[in-house]
């Protein structure tokens, strides 16, 4: 690319991200409000006005595989969406109440955490929040509503281990001896079908209590919202105890493990920093961003026509975070090369005016994936339960404590970021395409 061209991208890049960067800054001022109800549930209330619905979540502290015994990758998402389809005391279940709304319920699950969110007109906010806590604080568990879960939850699995999202959760194991990330998140289809209730019930009892819980609400919403919490909130001291963080045991580095799945492909994962080494964290958010964003990232154009797909990601967990690359299609074998030359190229510090252009368009692409009260919901439950919702990007627009870093970074310290981190070798998992069975003879 000629000298013109990156000052004309540059300055077109860089017109977005002022006028990005205003409407995020004007959408904070409106005095965010944070706390600690009765009863030990946290919150995080961020209004906007100018949005045309609300969005109410409960976020939970809580492996995806269950407290004790044998791990059930998948039961925290089976629990939460069979407290959502069983019917209470009231009559009528949190699922149908909300399509009674004309809003949408999601139940979305990960290593460490389940989140549980309702996306509703602004008249809607009080009732969806006194609903969504009622139901959760003191959950109902139905064999009824255990079956609709299951339906939904092997669904998923099926979907999820279709795509990349296998391959990273098959990283886990390869990376930790044991802990959540180790377990996964993405349950088989046969053990979910076939999950107990008495399971079930006894995860949410545990997963849902109160003080386990933190209360995002964001979109058209405002502070009135919150006495509508479920007044069984401070019904016990126990359900006012948070949930510890699970010990996480990094894998002592080994041969790489072998995988069967529904496609071929391969994981590639290092051990990243911890949530509270903020600047690493940071840094290496944009490295994923400047190699692996589609289309516009330098490992995609370096792929060029190539049949393969290439993923990659930083993931800020608690302690540690983890750096993710996955590897698939016909071509697969050809684009690891090209993956290993462009961490190997991350290592050394980009040119002034590369790194300027580069750093203006994750700044910007970050803020895209930051406007709708979804969006913005999913953004302060992750980081609020990781530990450290200062360091939100939605938190405090441009002025807040992410991208003031952003702001900080150099090719010299992102450079020291991917030399610490990812420079030596990684986990590697491969996964070959599981055999189909022959038909049975008739």
């Amino acid at each position: 690319m000629s000298a013109s061209r990156t000052s004309c991208r540059a300055a077109i890049v860089a017109a977005l991200f002022v006028c990005a960067a205003w409407r995020s800054a004007g959408a904070q001022d409106a005095a965010p409000a944070n706390g600690t109800l009765p009863g030990g549930v946290v919150y995080e209330l961020r209004p906007d006005a100018a949005q045309s619905a609300a969005a109410v979540a409960l976020w939970y502290r809580a492996p995806a595989g269950g407290f004790d015994g044998t791990a059930l990758p998948g039961l925290s998402r089976l629990a939460a969406a069979t407290v959502a389809a069983s019917t209470p005391v009231t009559g009528t279940s949190l699922a149908q109440l909300v399509d009674r709304w004309g809003g949408r319920l999601s139940v979305a699950a990960y290593a460490d955490s389940v989140s549980v969110t309702v996306l509703v007109a602004p008249d809607h906010v009080a009732r969806a929040v006194r609903a969504l806590t009622a139901d959760y604080f003191a959950p109902v568990i139905t064999a009824e509503g255990l079956r609709v879960a299951q339906r939904d939850s092997t669904e998923d699995a099926i979907y999820r281990s279709l795509a990349p999202d296998a391959i990273e959760d098959a990283l886990g194991a390869a990376l930790f001896a044991s802990g959540p990330l180790h377990d996964g998140a993405i349950g088989n289809p046969d053990g979910l079908a076939n999950a107990k209730l008495e399971r079930v019930r006894a995860f949410a009892d545990r997963a849902f209590r109160p003080g386990n819980a933190i209360l995002v609400l964001t979109g058209n919403v405002d502070a009135t919202a919150l006495s509508n919490v479920a007044a069984r909130a401070g019904a016990t001291p126990a359900s006012a105890l948070p949930e510890p963080a699970a010990a996480q045991a990094p894998r002592p580095d080994g041969a790489p493990l072998n995988r069967e799945g529904d496609f071929a492909g391969t994981g590639l994962g290092w051990l990243g920093p911890p949530i509270a080494d903020e600047a690493a964290a940071t840094a290496l958010d944009f490295v994923a961003d400047a190699l692996f964003v589609p289309k516009r990232g330098i490992v995609a154009k370096a792929l060029g026509s190539r049949k393969a797909v290439v993923t990659g990601k930083f993931v800020t967990y608690r302690n540690p975070g983890v750096f993710l690359v996955t590897i698939s299609g016909d071509e697969a074998d050809a684009a690891r090369p090209l993956v290993d030359k462009a961490l190997a190229d991350a290592a050394k510090p980009m040119s002034p005016a590369l790194f300027a252009v580069a750093r203006a368009a994750f700044v910007y692409r970050l803020l895209g994936d930051m406007e709708t009260p979804t969006e913005i919901s999913d953004t302060y439950g992750w980081y609020a339960v990781e530990g450290a919702p200062a360091y939100a990007p939605a938190e405090g627009g441009m002025r807040g404590r992410y991208f003031t870093l952003a702001a900080q970074l150099t090719p010299a310290s992102v450079a020291q970021a991917v030399a610490t981190f990812l420079g030596r070798p990684p986990a590697v998992v491969t996964v070959v395409k599981r055999a189909l069975r022959p038909r049975t003879q008739t």
